[in-house]
């Protein structure tokens, strides 16, 4: 799979499915028939504007991937290396990231509405005006993290670490803070409603 793989939004080839292609296949990824051939065609440098909705790159590493304005709605990330990688307005709502290394990671104006982002690391990563509304993140580290702007409004952040984020204007509206730590963490955030028992500052 070489060149350019910006999405031109097609159905999946299989009958009956309303499913959309992914980017350089004619088929969802529920329907690929081998998936491991599609994966391995991936390059980390031609991915931005892709749509790979659903796809498991579950432990792979893409360190310094650009998937910006990439769609990888319901995708499985699990346990991957996305160490700098560029995740800027990529869509990520409902995915799995469990675990995942973000450190360093560019997601300005990511969607991860509804994403499963518990025990990985957002060191030092770009967060400004992020989607988190919803979003699952026990015991994520947002270690230094840029979260200006940024809407975890609903979002389940127990135990999560904010040390020395910048949480300026960012909106906790309503989310899960207990037992957070925010040690250092600068700026005037929004609380309204959240749970803040036993928060560490």
């Amino acid at each position: 799979m070489t060149g350019s793989m910006h999405y031109t939004r097609e159905s999946c080839a299989i009958a009956g499915c309303a499913k959309s292609a992914l980017s350089g296949h004619t088929r969802c990824w529920e329907h690929v028939d081998n998936r491991q051939a599609f994966l391995d065609a991936l390059h980390p440098e031609a991915l931005a504007g892709t749509w790979l909705a659903g796809v498991d790159l579950s432990g792979r590493d893409l360190e310094g991937a650009d998937f910006s304005g990439a769609r990888l709605s319901g995708a499985c990330l699990a346990g991957a290396k996305l160490r700098g990688a560029n995740l800027r307005e990529t869509f990520l709502d409902g995915a799995d990231l469990r675990g995942a290394d973000c450190t360093d990671a560019d997601l300005e104006f990511a969607v991860l509405g509804g994403a499963d982002v518990s025990g990985a690391c957002f060191k030092n990563a770009n967060l400004q005006r992020a989607n988190l509304v919803g979003t699952r993140g026990r015991r994520a580290d947002f270690s230094g993290a840029n979260l200006y702007y940024a809407r975890p409004g609903n979002a389940d952040l127990e135990e999560a670490v904010f040390d020395g984020a910048n949480i300026e204007r960012t909106i906790f509206r309503h989310a899960n803070l207990k037992g957070a730590t925010l040690r250092g963490a600068r700026g005037t955030a929004n609380f309204e409603n959240a749970v803040l028992e036993d928060v560490r500052r």
